[in-house]
């Protein structure tokens, strides 16, 4: 503490009590020599319901703060207070809402997933930087005009909310890619839907819950190589994570998975559906041997962009080419039908390591059906294009320096057209090819 020479008052300086608290919960030392070299926070399933107003002054260059598994009611405006905090997570709080200057410019990724926030302030309309909003599992029933205003948001989650209608403002965003409205009442009525709902995936009860070696672990769950005791059959087991993931609910992407094995059977670049264990509804699916993830996932760093650690010469030009016209295919295949991916990234793209032909398109925990024939499909279309253009830029820059090189180019361009459909730029890559 230090005195106040004009008043002799008492003034609480950065490391206060409070802050100090705080920073006992992760064991970080009360006598640490400088605050301000410290960048990140995470403090999970902590019980805090709030946070001290001296944050911004005893932590000034907070730039990510993790607050998932607590008892906050609402995001609290402090945080807009911390200018250089650009990642925030809340998921798995009681959030009812947002305090409206919690939203400012710095934001770039805000994650709320499983509250009960039952609107956004107009205030979002500040976070012109924000790229990546997670709000899967709350009660919005609409979104603010003012969300036109978050020019580069290229990923959102908004699955299992209570959304009535289209949220065309945010579609009509430039920069949008990755969307997913799954569990919405305005979904329900898409054509697929009520076909979906009549479908049933065979019940396998020959697969021990729980075991088996990890292949991958993501928002959603653990998925392990697993054994089946009567036949001996080796399969992937996708076991979920809770009943809701940033993506949504685990039911919905149950009913996605077997619905596409049924609209896009046999398909060599799509990963083949068993069914789901009797205990724990867990998808089986077949045991790919020997593949991996084109490139990891976004790191803190990129924020909306995969990270590749693959050599250049890791796949031959011809390959990368026949995988982007292989992935196109399905894709266009599944928006003929009114499914949207949702989350098409090269980390959900899998690679066999002894036959680089063989590529298998994975994760359908983001994808949801729309109606193809409105106005919000067409735009929903458009941002799958997009995801679908950086996608191909990549491989672009990665894998090819010949003449095909021009042709990827043309493709990147065509999906960026706000008029274009995947049947259209589809039609437009054969041409190029021929």
């Amino acid at each position: 503490m230090a005195e106040d020479d004009n008043n002799n008052t008492k003034r609480k300086e950065p490391d206060d009590d409070e802050i100090q608290k705080l920073l006992s919960l992760r064991n970080i030392p009360s006598d640490i020599a400088d605050l301000t070299a410290l960048t990140k926070l995470d403090l999970p399933d902590c019980k805090l319901t709030s946070l001290p107003s001296s944050l911004p002054d005893a932590l000034p260059n907070l730039s990510i703060l993790f607050l998932s598994k607590n008892e906050f009611t609402e995001v609290p405006p402090v945080i807009g207070a911390c200018k250089n905090l650009q990642m925030v997570a809340f998921k798995g709080n009681k959030l009812k809402s947002i305090h409206p200057d919690a939203l400012q410019p710095q934001m770039r990724w805000l994650i709320l997933t499983d509250n009960q926030i039952e609107f956004l302030p107009d205030t979002i309309g500040r976070c012109t930087k924000l790229q990546k909003f997670m709000l899967s599992g709350n009660h919005l029933t609409q979104l603010p005009d003012a969300i036109s205003k978050c020019t580069n948001l290229e990923l959102i989650r908004l699955s299992s909310n209570r959304l009535e209608k289209p949220p065309m403002k945010l579609l009509e965003l430039p920069n949008l890619c990755w969307v997913a409205v799954s569990g919405n009442p305005f979904i329900q009525n898409a054509p697929l839907a009520a076909e979906a709902m009549k479908l049933k995936l065979p019940t396998i009860d020959d697969i021990p819950e729980g075991e088996g070696e990890v292949l991958g672990k993501g928002a959603g769950g653990i998925t392990r190589k697993v054994t089946r005791s009567s036949n001996n059959q080796v399969v992937a087991v996708k076991t979920y994570v809770g009943a809701m993931t940033s993506d949504g609910s685990p039911e919905e992407e149950r009913r996605m998975a077997l619905t596409v094995a049924n609209k896009v059977p046999d398909n060599d670049f799509l990963i083949a559906l068993r069914g789901e264990t009797k205990e724990s509804g867990s998808l089986v699916m077949e045991y790919l041997d020997n593949y991996h993830a084109l490139a990891g996932p976004p790191s803190l760093e990129s924020c909306s962009r995969d990270v590749y650690s693959c050599p250049h010469d890791y796949m031959a030009e011809t390959q990368a080419v026949s995988m982007v016209t292989g992935l196109f295919d399905v894709l266009t295949q599944l928006h003929a039908h009114g499914i949207c991916h949702g989350d098409f990234y090269a980390h959900n793209i899998l690679v066999c390591k002894d036959d680089r032909n063989k590529v298998k398109l994975s994760d359908f925990g983001a994808a949801f059906f729309y109606d193809s024939t409105a106005d919000y499909g067409r735009m929903l279309q458009r941002t799958e294009l997009r995801a679908f253009g950086h996608f191909a830029k990549e491989v672009q820059e990665l894998f090819v320096k010949s003449d095909e090189k021009d042709k990827l180019e043309k493709l990147v361009q065509a999906c960026r057209e706000d008029s274009a459909s995947f049947a259209q730029v589809n039609k437009l890559w054969k041409e190029l090819l021929n």
